[in-house]
């Protein structure tokens, strides 16, 4: 009897220990989407003085700001646990904007040499429920730079992972420098991410560089008038870039049948994306592969699009990078699977679990790479999600919606 207590509150104690590491912690609530709260943050850094802007915007109803006590501390890797009296409250006193239903907090604090991350810990306490967020301090070989695009109107930085063309913003150093900026961009040309079960290695679209070069100074409001990919540099900072992708004025939407297609992709089969893309009257072929392959139902070939196109707008805020959300190879999974029941991720790799048709479940894991000056998540394929994605988009076709 006195080893099976022992046993158990060894269990239990592994168990409390496990709960402050990163790497056990459990993050699907972050792309959840209806989740009662969501988070964005940004990170500068000018030598080892750091500033995190953290972005916590109530999503239900059912919550107010004082049902939720915020902290934050300091961690040298996914696999460390909390350090003992380090948390650092997080209160009014680091707001530095409030919208409707949503806070903006300023962070700041002096890195040491080892530190790699901060973990913000969101403890719901009327439910008695914590959540955590990781922020990597440093990514790879990409640093944080001495600067960020912020709102045209508010000293907060613009959070979204993409900026819509003609959209007015302005890049100024949290630091109080006085910087002068350099902005170039190539064309937004990258590939559509293949299905889970290709594993062919396709080589992306050369890039092409655009006409434009743009310059701006310290706190100047600009726009960006064209749609690439997007590199800034501070001339002080040469070595240090900022990216973002520029899309059009519509995007998540889609302001003309042939983008509209697009993402259609992978619900249908080669030829009916082809007879799609090329036909003279694209509108007539979007609506006939609604209504003649997913159902004549109207009610059903609603709700197909209602659905389908409210994830790529999902995917947007999610997952874009250097390429739209959707046509990221996270985007992809989550195109066709949703919303994972659980993710768990460390400095290598991401890992997402949805429930399988047979009860068990589908793992994917997606490798965290640094290239271009950017962080990308790359899916580890192979032939076993065949049938799981077939299955999943036979799901997609028939009309009985995943959501």
């Amino acid at each position: 009897m006195k080893y099976l207590l022992s046993l158990s509150l060894l269990l239990t104690s592994t168990l409390l220990s496990a709960q402050q590491r990163m790497s056990s912690a459990e993050l699907s609530y972050l792309y959840d989407q209806e989740h009662e709260f969501l988070t964005r943050y940004k990170v500068a850094a000018l030598g080892n003085h750091y500033k995190v802007y953290f972005n916590f915007m109530l999503n239900n109803g059912n919550v107010r700001i004082s049902d939720y006590q915020l902290s934050y501390d300091i961690r040298n890797s996914y696999i460390d646990e909390k350090p003992v009296s380090g948390s650092v409250k997080i209160d009014t006193t680091q707001v530095v904007d409030v919208a409707f239903r949503q806070f903006t907090y300023e962070l700041e604090f002096f890195k040491e040499e080892n530190d790699k991350l901060m973990v913000i810990d969101i403890y719901n306490v009327v439910r008695d429920e914590h959540f955590y967020l990781d922020v990597p301090l440093v990514e790879g070989n990409i640093k944080p730079t001495p600067f960020l695009i912020f709102e045209k109107d508010k000293d907060i930085p613009f959070f979204s992972k993409y900026i819509n063309r003609n959209y007015q913003v302005r890049l100024m150093s949290p630091f109080d420098e006085s910087l002068n900026y350099e902005i170039s961009g190539v064309e937004n040309n990258r590939g559509i991410a293949p299905p889970p079960f290709d594993e062919v290695n396709r080589n992306e679209p050369s890039l092409t560089a655009l006409d434009t070069l743009y310059g701006t100074t310290e706190g100047e409001v600009f726009e960006f008038y064209n749609e690439g990919f997007y590199t800034i540099n501070a001339s002080d900072y040469p070595d240090l870039s900022y990216k973002v992708l520029v899309a059009d004025e519509y995007y998540p939407y889609f302001g003309e049948y042939p983008e509209l297609i697009q993402p259609l992709i992978y619900v249908s089969t080669n030829d009916e994306y082809k007879d799609m893309r090329e036909s003279d009257d694209v509108r007539s072929a979007f609506e006939e592969f609604v209504n003649n392959t997913i159902s004549a139902n109207e009610r059903i070939s609603k709700d197909f699009i209602k659905y389908y196109f409210r994830r790529i707008r999902k995917s947007a805020r999610l997952f874009t990078e250097d390429r739209e959300g959707w046509k990221t190879d996270r985007g992809m999974v989550y195109q066709v699977f949703g919303n994972p029941i659980q993710v768990f991720r460390n400095e290598k790799t991401e890992l997402w679990v949805f429930p399988s048709e047979e009860g068990g479940r589908i793992r994917f894991i997606f490798d965290i790479v640094y290239e271009d000056g950017i962080t990308r998540y790359k899916l580890i394929r192979g032939k076993r999600y065949r049938e799981s994605w077939m299955l999943a988009v036979s799901q997609w076709r028939t009309g009985r919606i995943i959501e």
